[in-house]
């Protein structure tokens, strides 16, 4: 038995779709919504790439991408922002909008590289300035309290 084997889901599906004629009844906006769920879904699952999520915006169409890529919550479209671009700035995706449109970037590759500034010789000195003494006031209990 293989591995990669189709799920029964999966071939459900095949079948449901094979069968275009049930479908008469149904409208744009039906088949829509459920393309919209399975694309969410691949958005959000781990592991994807900018490579992933190029194919699958060539795949379902630039229109029904980009209106799956706004309906996520900031926290899923920061997570795909990460997972594509492990060294986004935080700053960078601290929004849905924000993350969305990094992720956006990532995908056309306008997104400028991060850089790390030089370290200069005057950086990596030691410091001769002595650490400062800590209070041994603001430790106190009573201090803390209020007491």
């Amino acid at each position: 038995m293989s591995d990669t084997a189709t799920p029964p889901s999966a071939k459900a599906l095949e079948s449901l779709l094979a069968q275009r004629e049930r479908f008469a009844r149904l409208g744009e906006k039906d088949f829509a919504g459920a393309t919209m769920l399975l694309v969410k879904k691949l958005m959000i699952s781990a592991g994807q790439t900018t490579d992933d999520m190029k194919a699958l915006r060539e795949t379902v169409g630039g229109d029904l991408f980009e209106t799956t890529l706004k309906s996520l919550t900031a926290h899923q479209a920061r997570q795909l922002a990460r997972r594509m671009d492990r060294s986004v700035p935080d700053l960078e995706v601290s929004t849905a909008g924000a993350a969305c449109a990094w992720i956006r970037g990532l995908m056309n590759g306008t997104n400028p590289a991060p850089t790390e500034p030089a370290k200069t010789a005057e950086d990596t000195k030691p410091d001769d300035t002595p650490p400062t003494p800590k209070n041994a006031y603001f430790g106190r209990k009573a201090f803390r309290t209020g007491g």
